[in-house]
């Protein structure tokens, strides 16, 4: 999405326009958005972080469906308001807003139980038992009174 921002979005036949030039806040949102969305991979793929990459996914789903809303409506009704006519730079970054909403919704549903099956379960469980050190407490004598 960011080097879509800085391709030509818009041609008027004698001049391209980038999203930068085209848009006022519009390609702000849809910057946020991209940035969003490679800070929420690189957190996916660092192993520390594994609690914080459900979360960083979950809130990177809403910039991202603004953005994918944003650039939908500006292929649809180019911010010029003038006879012009799409090039690749909003091809291309429709593409990408459609792949970073996918992304972000995968990597929010993508954890934990749900890719487990039960019989990957049990053998965990097992596992845990055989390693499981059982301890027998002495017998404590009855309290007089």
């Amino acid at each position: 999405m960011l080097v879509a921002l800085f391709l030509p979005w818009y041609s008027t036949g004698a001049e391209d326009l980038t999203a930068w030039e085209a848009m006022a806040v519009d390609d702000v949102i849809l910057a946020v958005a991209a940035l969003l969305a490679i800070v929420g991979a690189f957190l996916v793929g660092w192993k520390r972080l594994r609690s914080v990459s459900v979360a960083a996914t979950t809130l990177a789903i809403i910039p991202a469906l603004v953005g994918l809303v944003v650039t939908i409506y500006r292929v649809i009704s180019p911010a010029p308001p003038v006879d012009v006519s799409l090039e690749v730079g909003a091809w291309l970054g429709l593409a990408a807003a459609l792949a970073i909403a996918a992304g972000a919704w995968a990597g929010a549903v993508d954890e934990g139980t749900a890719r487990r099956n039960p019989s990957a379960d049990r053998r965990a469980a097992e596992q845990a038992l055989a390693r499981v050190e059982v301890l027998t407490l002495p017998e404590q004598p009855e309290a007089r009174s």
